[in-house]
């Protein structure tokens, strides 16, 4: 079964800035971020936000930790207090607990009790428990996302989102939908002939295999919607921590999450179709080499030769321009190409965070004249943008999608 599996360095763990106070009084939103969090290692994946851990409120202590900026000043932190793909599964007792201690200690530092709060309809792919505490100075959400019970009990994050205001906090949902002449406005041409989506966000996803929903939350940003994140949807995708997703997993639930969020699902080349239409013209190739011919059992792209596959799916220039002509129409339209390929077949111009398997990434732009592609990978900001020969693309590749907006 197609997964999609990533590695990626951690940041330091260490507990070494406690922001309770900081965040109590309202003071961290008016400082200089990086004034504020110079005690800890920082980094920067995209101009709009911040990577840490290593930070503590009062007791709890927080695992990954992604802070909103704008203009220098933090606008919304989100801190993970457990989420499946960082942390491994748990028990519903200890996720019980885990909730339990952080909401009193919430209260504690707070001096007030949090309310259970009903989560908008368009507020997040996922089904939310949330509770929220607001005062003078600023508003805290716990929230969090489980399913089943007792033996059937899979958790999949606890979180903090806080703000100085409950507007900033409630902004990126399906209202905030950026307009179609805006993401035009994003398309950038270059000398060379290069066109490309200028200011996708980067959403990093760590050392988890969640390569799938980070790529597809890096579209929903750019669309406007941050509040479809790689966490929910990697509750709604199924998706996990070692082994990745699975591409129908992904399909099926993208089918659904598009209907919620004002966008549409469009399916340009899926898995399994993908997969089958390669062997014969592999297999011909293969034959006429004197090379090992391959079937589906075999995972074609996990043993076939890297230069009959290219030959195969990418042997004629009409190939190639067929395949850029999707990309060029998606691209010119201001949306990204969701592009699942096998990587490890051929050499990348910055090497990868894993060996050769299954990965999720985006497609961001083309040249024509030269027949290169512009990609992108959810591993940081020196992953943010880079370039292909189409015709190896094409070799790789074992699924392309886009989701535009309606």
């Amino acid at each position: 079964m197609f997964r999609l599996f990533t590695f990626f360095l951690c940041c330091s763990t260490a507990f070494a800035l406690d922001l309770a106070e900081s965040i109590k009084s309202g003071d961290f939103w008016k400082k200089d971020v990086k004034e504020s969090l110079q005690e800890v290692h920082c980094s920067q994946p995209d101009d709009e936000h911040l990577r840490t851990s290593g930070l503590s409120f009062g007791d709890l202590n927080t695992g990954e930790v992604i802070i909103t900026v704008a203009e220098n000043k933090p606008t919304a932190l989100q801190a993970m207090l457990y989420n499946k793909g960082d942390d491994g599964t748990i028990s519903s007792e200890d996720f019980n607990k885990t909730v339990s201690e952080a909401r009193t200690a919430l209260d504690t530092l707070l001096d007030m009790r949090g309310k259970l709060r009903r989560a908008g309809k368009n507020e997040t792919a996922v089904k939310l428990k949330t509770w929220e505490w607001k005062w003078d100075g600023g508003i805290i959400r716990l929230e969090t996302s489980s399913s089943g019970k007792k033996d059937s009990f899979e958790g999949e994050f606890i979180r903090l989102n806080m703000a100085a205001t409950a507007k900033t906090l409630n902004a990126g949902g399906a209202r905030d939908t950026v307009r179609k002449s805006e993401l035009r406005g994003s398309i950038t041409t270059e000398e060379d002939g290069t066109v490309w989506l200028k200011g996708v966000p980067m959403v990093d996803q760590g050392t988890k295999g969640y390569c799938m929903p980070a790529t597809l939350a890096r579209i929903f940003a750019f669309y406007g919607m941050d509040k479809v994140d790689q966490h929910a949807l990697a509750a709604v995708c199924n998706s996990n921590a070692g082994g990745g997703t699975t591409a129908y997993a992904m399909e099926q639930a993208m089918k659904d999450v598009c209907k919620k969020f004002r966008t549409k699902f469009i399916v340009l080349e899926d898995f399994l179709t993908t997969h089958n239409s390669i062997i014969e013209p592999y297999n011909k190739l293969a034959k006429r080499e004197d090379k090992p011919t391959v079937s589906f059992q075999s995972d074609i792209l996990g043993t076939a030769d890297a230069e009959l596959l290219r030959k195969a799916r990418a042997g004629k220039s009409s190939q190639v321009n067929k395949w850029l002509k999707d990309i060029k129409k998606s691209i010119d339209g201001g949306s990204p190409v969701i592009w699942l390929v096998m990587v490890g077949i051929y050499q990348e111009e910055i090497p990868l965070p894993q060996d050769r398997g299954g990965h999720a990434r985006l497609i961001i732009g083309y040249n024509l004249k030269n027949k290169t592609i512009i990609y992108t990978d959810s591993w940081g900001a020196m992953h943010a943008r880079k370039t292909m020969p189409a015709a190896d693309a094409m070799g790789m590749t074992m699924g392309r999608y886009i989701i535009k907006l309606r």
